[in-house]
């Protein structure tokens, strides 16, 4: 009599631990993911800088006026990476916000 509620809990157990595991990949992509968007931030910013400050030198080489573009165009570019970097923020807002209402219709229609 005993048996058949073992093998019961014990297939009850397996199917719990089956249950659970998508979630725990899911959270582990989501952590991947925002490291993964923070590195683009980091690089879009970055890029903005190196870009300006080499077109700024260029300009400044070819015009013989030694600091002058180098500075005007590491602002331009800080600009731009900035910029750069909200824009990239808020496509990722929404898209995070268009999956989550997506989970939260097929929970719902789940329930039903």
């Amino acid at each position: 009599m005993t048996e058949p509620k073992t093998d019961k809990l014990k297939e009850f157990d397996e199917k719990l631990k089956l249950a659970k595991k998508p979630k725990e990949v899911k959270e582990k992509s989501q952590e991947h993911k925002a490291m993964s968007n923070a590195y683009g931030y980091a690089t879009e910013l970055l890029a903005g800088f190196v870009i300006g400050a080499i077109m700024g030198w260029s300009l400044d080489n070819w015009l013989d006026t030694k600091p002058l573009f180098m500075i005007v165009f590491i602002f331009i570019g800080a600009g731009a990476g900035i910029f750069n970097v909200i824009k990239s923020s808020q496509r990722d807002f929404r898209e995070q916000q268009a999956a989550e209402q997506a989970a939260a219709d097929e929970r719902k229609n789940d329930k039903n």
